[in-house]
């Protein structure tokens, strides 16, 4: 009898203990949505040969981890974007994505506003990113896809981004897709850039949104890579491919008036703050150092 009492015990503590541990991975490896199985998903040739996780949706406004697998150079973590010149979400999200990097190396960029005749967020303040000069061990690139209006691609000429050659509404994904391969092979030179190009592919055009019936590209009028981010470093890699903050959240703000704000430790725009915050939660995620966030801004 003694014996079955010590015995209920120790099981009793093994559950609390599990209970305990268990949560502490969910936001890491994505346990939280179901597997999909191979007979209705299909994955990318080439994106990853073992991938760690296969998930059937994303949610919205968060980081998932997809790998374990480092896709940076040796010893770096590497922050990448895909957006579009006149994309709102990309615009409110360039605030967070500066204040999360300043301190790991200088941005060069221009102050812009989104696409005025976007039917749901127009004029949006932000920033175009055209290098950085990392500090670090932390880099950043980023790939336009297509220029302000929607209806073309993006070329860098003098410091600006002009509209290149035309891309017609039923185009935009395929040629997104193109564009977003061949900058990144371009930018990144090394042979993980397909990995990382087929992973940004894959969680906007394939993996629907949690509460939507479709991709993140899909969810859009029309159709189109929206906005992406990938961290990846030592301990594996992160996509987020929904907006981090909502594209309206900066409407009726200038430029100027943002960074005024920002300038004062943030001023009223928390979202901006929380989202950079979280962005380089992320980064110390994906570099294994367990480092603490620093408030930015």
């Amino acid at each position: 009898m003694n014996k079955l009492v010590i015995a209920g015990a120790l099981l009793i503590m093994i559950v609390v203990i599990m209970v305990a541990i268990i949560p502490s991975y969910i936001p890491h490896n994505s346990k939280q949505t179901s597997s999909i199985s191979s007979s209705t998903y299909t994955e990318p040739a080439g994106v990853l040969a073992q991938p760690e996780y296969n998930v059937s949706q994303i949610p919205f406004g968060k980081f998932i981890k997809v790998s374990n697998q480092d896709l940076a150079p040796p010893g770096k973590v590497e922050v990448i974007e895909q957006s579009w010149i006149g994309c709102p979400v990309g615009a409110v999200a360039s605030w967070a994505i500066y204040g999360a990097l300043e301190k790991w190396g200088t941005f060069i960029y221009y102050n812009h506003t989104s696409d005025p005749l976007d039917t749901v967020a127009q004029n949006i303040p932000g920033l175009i990113f055209e290098n950085f000069k990392p500090n670090s061990t932390v880099e950043f690139h980023v790939v336009y896809v297509y220029n302000e209006y929607l209806n073309g691609s993006a070329v860098l000429d003098n410091g600006t981004f002009l509209s290149g050659y035309p891309i017609s509404e039923n185009q935009l994904v395929p040629q997104g897709e193109k564009i977003l391969n061949q900058s990144l092979k371009e930018t990144l030179n090394q042979t993980d850039w397909y990995n990382i190009s087929s992973l940004f592919i894959k969680y906007e055009t394939q993996v629907k949104v949690e509460g939507y019936n479709n991709s993140s590209a899909y969810i859009v009028k029309p159709p189109h890579l929206n906005f992406g981010i990938i961290i990846t470093g030592p301990n594996g890699t992160w996509v987020d491919a929904t907006p981090l903050i909502s594209p309206t959240y900066l409407r009726g703000m200038t430029v100027n008036e943002v960074w005024s704000q920002l300038d004062h430790n943030g001023g009223n725009l928390t979202a901006i703050v929380s989202a950079a915050n979280y962005i380089e939660l992320v980064i110390n995620e994906a570099s294994g150092t367990g480092a603490p966030v620093v408030s930015c801004f």
